[in-house]
C-alpha cells in the first residue's frame, strides 16, 4: 500500500496535489477513532458469536441482536481501515484532491452502517410487541439461521436506500474538498436532511415501541418481559446518543446552508465528533451493555470465555420478581 501510495504521489498532477492535513486535532481524532474501532471490531465480533448461546431468548431477537453486532463490526471496520490508511497518507508530502463525487463514493459503507442499524433498532422495537418463546429457544442457535430471507431483504433495502443518497445525488460540479465529509459532499441540501430525519425518525420510533412493549409486559413474569426491561435499558441510552450525534449534525449543516460563508475547518472538527466518533463510541459501548444488562447474554458470555467471571459480578439467571399493581399497593 505504501508503495502505490509513493508511485501515485509520484506520477499523479502536481495542480491536484494538496497538502496533508496534519492538524494535531486531526492526529487525536485519528488516534482516538483506531482505538475505538479496534475494540468495537472485537467486541462486537465476540457478542455475535454468543448472541447464538444467548439461552432462552427466542431465536429471532438472538438473530436481530447478532445482526446489530454484526452492523457494528462492519462499521468499526470500515472507520479503522480508513483511519489506518489516513494515518499512512498523513506521512505524504502530497496528497490527491478529495472532490465531492469520490468522497460519496469513499462514505458509501458509512451511510449504509448508519441507515442500516438505524432500521434494525426500529424492527427490533415492532419485534418486542409480537415475541413468543418456542420450544427450540432452549437451544443454542445453529449458524446456518444467522441470515433470514427478511433480513436480507432489510439489507438489500439498505443499500438501495444508501444510493439515493450518494450515487443519485446529481452533482452539477465536482468541487474538491479540503476534507471528506458525506454530510458536506451531497451537493442536494434536502437528501441530507432527508437522511438525517429519516435516521432519527427510525430511532426514536423504535425506542417508542420497546417503551410500548415494557410497558404491556410490566405485570409478566416471563423470560420475553424480563428480556424487553433489560434491552429498554439499552435502547434508551444509545437512542440518546444517536439523537444527539444526528442533532449536532443536522445543526451542522443547516448553519452551512444558511451562511454560506463559514468556518469550513470548525464544521468539519465539529462533524468528526458527532457523525464520526460518537456512532463509533456507540458500537463500543454496546458489547458491554448487553453483557452487562442482559443475564442470557451474561450466561453465554460466561460459558463461552470463563476468563470473563473474574470482571462480572457474581448472579443467578432467574429473572428477578417483576412488582405487580397488588404487591405496589401493598407496600
Amino acid at each position: 500500500m505504501v508503495v502505490t501510495l509513493q508511485m501515485l504521489s509520484q506520477t499523479q498532477n502536481p495542480d491536484s496535489c494538496i497538502e496533508p492535513f496534519i492538524q494535531p486535532s486531526q492526529w487525536f481524532f485519528t488516534l482516538v477513532e483506531i482505538v475505538l474501532a479496534v475494540g468495537g471490531l472485537i467486541m462486537n465480533t465476540v457478542i455475535a458469536v454468543i448472541c447464538h448461546r444467548a439461552v432462552p431468548m427466542p431465536h429471532a431477537q438472538r438473530r436481530l441482536l447478532a445482526s446489530i453486532s454484526i452492523n457494528f463490526a462492519i462499521l468499526s471496520g470500515f472507520q479503522l481501515s480508513r483511519n489506518f490508511f489516513m494515518f499512512l497518507v498523513m506521512q505524504q508530502p502530497c496528497l490527491g484532491q478529495v472532490t465531492t463525487m469520490s468522497c460519496k463514493v469513499q462514505e458509501f459503507p458509512l451511510i449504509f452502517c448508519y441507515i442500516h442499524c438505524a432500521a434494525t433498532y426500529f424492527l427490533m422495537g415492532l419485534q418486542c410487541n409480537f415475541l413468543k418463546l418456542k420450544p427450540n429457544d432452549k437451544h443454542p442457535m445453529n449458524w446456518f439461521l444467522t441470515c433470514s430471507v427478511w433480513q436480507s431483504t432489510v439489507a438489500a433495502t439498505c443499500v438501495a436506500v444508501t444510493l439515493l443518497f450518494t450515487a443519485f445525488d446529481h452533482d452539477l460540479q465536482n468541487e474538491p474538498m479540503n476534507k471528506c465529509s458525506i454530510l458536506l459532499a451531497v451537493s442536494q441540501s434536502y437528501l441530507t436532511f432527508f437522511l438525517l430525519t429519516l435516521l432519527i425518525t427510525l430511532h426514536a420510533v423504535g425506542l417508542a415501541l420497546v417503551m410500548i412493549a415494557s410497558r404491556i409486559q410490566r405485570n409478566k413474569k416471563s423470560w420475553i418481559a424480563f428480556t424487553i426491561f433489560s434491552l429498554k435499558e439499552i435502547i434508551q441510552y444509545e437512542t440518546l446518543g444517536w439523537q444527539i450525534s444526528l442533532f449536532v449534525s443536522g445543526c451542522v449543516v443547516l448553519y452551512r446552508h444558511v451562511l454560506r460563508e463559514t468556518c469550513e475547518e470548525c464544521s468539519v472538527i465539529i462533524l468528526e465528533l458527532a457523525f464520526l466518533i460518537l456512532p463509533l463510541l456507540i458500537s463500543f459501548i454496546h458489547p458491554l451493555y448487553l453483557i452487562w444488562f442482559v443475564f442470557p447474554m451474561r450466561d453465554a458470555a460466561l460459558r463461552t470465555f470463563p476468563c470473563m467471571q473474574t470482571a462480572l459480578p457474581e448472579y443467578s439467571l432467574v429473572p428477578p420478581q417483576i412488582p405487580t399493581a397488588s404487591t405496589s399497593a401493598s407496600m
